[in-house]
């Protein structure tokens, strides 16, 4: 993976990883100073991209982003909407109970105004994305880029994991500054995602099978990122990970760039020896796969009482970010073991409705969906960087998925990362500006 040199605008890329990780490290960008510092340097980012006349052609060229942008406006504007009394039904009630007029529908105004800033600012690193994916070498540097900063970073947080330096949970489990392990196996699952799409890639280039060198950057990255996935000792993340290869192998399969000869299906025995390993290495990961009904139980606990209240506001829910007050007033003595200590219900779709209410919901899940859908048309079309726009793709599931069960994209950080990658394979997807 050759860094050097840069590519055409291979500065956005360096701005856009620069960023990302920088938010990574404080600590997931959590703190509301910490995320408006990283909303603020997206801001800034996006303008000095409009100020770059070729960099405005590039992004004039995209086509199918009218229906994605309207639904992420729409759901801007409903929760907007949430912050005034004029809403089906009226304010809350709560507002009434504790005297202040005018009311709203969301019970935690500034929680609220905290989270419609934060879309605004995943916009703006979607659009980052969108320019870093405009030309294809561009896309394959910053997502080799991405590889280079994800194993410095995979390092320092293994060997702060295994010294006691950097870690909170039981057991020393890996979480880097995520402040949870869970967080932490999405990241990498991620990465480790994009490091065999780039592995691939490397074969597939000429000279690359008779060169062992080519191939040593991409398995290093490898190594290190399934290293700190199986560290983290994560039942979701290990599961969205093989789940995500399952995607990956499928979509290769699909458009004809893997054909089932023996040397692939030895592959695939390879992985799935790999895929073995990853869930029953760890004496750590094997201990929670044991413990699962009892995690299980508390979930199910947490998930059935926050569900009934979203059944009572179901249209518009009780604000974004206003997860802490909710739970605090629903509860009681019988769900107060599992509701006591927690911020999030872990479950990403669970928490969105309760948040944002079927009418703030439905159109951010539709505005996800048409993005992915771009994409995998884009790859059905093009021949070339298959490799790369399949690992996106299984990318995307693998953030899905694991947002089953636990609180990945509520850390900004995160949320922004994958906000920056499904820009940019939505604009590789329709091909580079250089033919």
């Amino acid at each position: 993976m050759f860094l050097w040199p840069l590519p055409a605008g291979g500065w956005i890329a360096v701005a856009g990883v620069a960023l990302l990780y920088g938010a990574h490290w404080l600590y997931g960008a959590q703190s509301t100073p910490w995320v408006m510092l990283l909303n603020i340097g997206a801001a800034l980012l996006v303008g000095a991209l409009l100020l770059a006349p070729r960099v405005r052609a590039e992004l004039a060229r995209l086509r199918g982003l009218a229906v994605p942008a309207a639904l992420f406006a729409a759901t801007v504007a409903i929760a907007l909407l949430t912050l005034t009394p004029w809403v089906p039904g009226g304010p809350h009630p709560v507002w009434a109970f504790v005297g202040q007029a005018p009311g709203a529908s969301t019970v935690d105004k500034s929680s609220t105004a905290v989270e419609i800033v934060r879309l605004l600012g995943l916009a703006c690193l979607f659009v980052i994305g969108l320019a870093t994916g405009a030309r294809d070498e561009r896309a394959r540097y910053a997502v080799r880029l991405t590889l280079a900063a994800g194993v410095a970073f995979g390092l320092w947080a293994f060997f702060g994991a295994v010294t006691g330096q950097i870690y909170q949970s039981q057991g020393r489990r890996l979480e880097a500054h995520f402040l949870s392990p869970n967080t932490a196996a999405t990241l990498f699952g991620m990465l480790l995602t994009l490091a065999v799409a780039e592995a691939l890639m490397t074969l597939r280039t000429r000279g690359g099978r008779r060169d062992p060198v080519r191939l040593a950057a991409p398995s290093l990255a490898i190594l290190v990122f399934a290293t700190c996935l199986l560290d983290t000792a994560s039942r979701g993340g290990a599961l969205a990970f093989l789940g995500a290869m399952a995607v990956f192998l499928g979509l290769q399969l699909w458009t004809g760039r893997l054909r089932l000869t023996r040397g692939v299906l030895a592959g695939l025995g390879g992985l799935a020896v790999v895929a073995v390993l990853i869930l029953l290495a760890g004496e750590r990961l094997l201990d929670r796969v044991f413990q699962s009904h009892e995690a299980a139980l508390v979930r199910t606990s947490m998930w059935r009482a926050h569900w009934s209240a979203f059944l009572d506001s179901p249209l518009l829910g009780y604000g974004l970010g206003a997860f802490d007050t909710v739970n605090k007033l629903i509860m009681d003595a019988g769900n107060l073991d599992a509701l006591w200590d927690i911020h999030s219900v872990h479950n990403v779709y669970l928490q969105w409705l309760e948040e944002a209410g079927i009418l703030g919901s439905a159109p951010m899940f539709a505005c996800l969906g048409a993005l992915m859908l771009l994409t995998l048309r884009g790859l059905l079309r093009r021949s070339r960087m298959t490799a790369l726009l399949s690992a996106l793709l299984a990318a995307d599931v693998l953030v899905l998925l694991h947002g089953t069960t636990d609180v990945g994209l509520q850390v900004p950080s995160l949320a922004g990362f994958w906000a920056w990658l499904l820009g940019l394979q939505v604009s590789l997807a329709q091909g580079s500006s250089r033919r």
